[in-house]
């Protein structure tokens, strides 16, 4: 039950996250930079939307990262790969879910240091849209908590929308795919 709680509230972070963003055409659209700096459209669509599929397959791959560090951490290391608009937002709203998580695995007697996510890219999808390019990342995410079973796996999709920003690629949009999958 524990790893169920656990993938449940994974889960809920890319929930939370859709709906947070579940306008998405204003979204990427509304996504200008502040900070002086500009969008930039995709220049040369053959070379950018290779940077900007590495960009994301990156993103996806910090899952680990992010659910392990602190909440000041966790808002700089998202930051770090999302758009200055996005970034504060998921920031909010996956330290949040994070948070209610490791609560949850308290009061089950398990210690939060013990728990293990990791997501692994597995393959990735670009393709470019009017406001950058949008890139499908399929991943298997393993939850693990030492000493409470065999880990779980969950395969999903994260779709996100990455945008130029001076010569860098950023998130500016993400959508967890409703398909998800557990296996034992």
């Amino acid at each position: 039950t524990v790893f169920l709680a656990v993938l449940a509230v994974l889960a809920a972070i890319g929930v939370v996250v859709t709906r947070l963003v579940s306008h998405e055409s204003t979204a990427s659209t509304d996504a200008v930079v502040d900070d002086h700096q500009t969008q930039l459209p995709p220049a040369e669509p053959n070379d950018d939307i290779e940077d900007a599929r590495i960009a994301a397959v990156a993103a996806v791959a910090l899952t680990d990262d992010v659910a392990r560090a602190g909440f000041i951490s966790r808002r700089e290391l998202i930051e770090s790969f999302t758009t200055p608009s996005y970034g504060p937002t998921l920031a909010d709203e996956t330290s949040a879910a994070v948070t209610a998580m490791l609560l949850d695995l308290g009061e089950r007697d398990v210690n939060p240091a013990d728990l293990h996510v990791v997501e692994q890219p597995i393959s990735a999808r670009a393709e470019v849209t009017a406001d950058g390019v949008r890139v499908e990342v399929w991943s298997v995410l393993v939850v693990a908590v030492p000493g409470t079973g065999p880990g779980r796996q969950v395969w999903r999709t994260v779709t996100l929308d990455m945008v130029k920003i001076g010569s860098r690629w950023s998130v500016s949009y993400t959508h967890l795919r409703a398909h998800e999958t557990v296996l034992d």
